[in-house]
């Protein structure tokens, strides 16, 4: 006989731990934007384990960003993107 396993809830998404974003390009293409903010994750999977990614889109431009970082998180995260010649900037909660 075969045993019925209950079904597993998804998990909750992570909730933010601040309200700090860190952008890492602007695009005028989406794919694009979100091309890279994918490689970027991949590369720096450490720096960004609890952000969000998002694509935001103002005037014609695809901003690739993490969000939902502390300020400390941030600057660290764009520090050691830096440090790798990846373009970045932290950007303050609104």
């Amino acid at each position: 006989a075969t045993r019925n396993r209950p079904a597993r809830a998804a998990a909750p998404a992570p909730t933010p731990a601040g309200r700090w974003t860190v952008q890492v390009g602007a695009f005028r293409e989406e794919a694009v934007a979100r091309d890279w903010l994918n490689n970027v994750s991949r590369r720096f999977s450490s720096q960004f384990s609890n952000a969000q990614r998002d694509v935001q889109t103002a005037n014609g431009w695809y901003r690739s960003r993490f969000t939902g970082m502390t300020q400390q998180a941030a600057e660290a995260a764009c520090e050691a993107l830096s440090e790798r010649r990846v373009t970045c900037m932290v950007v303050r909660p609104s």
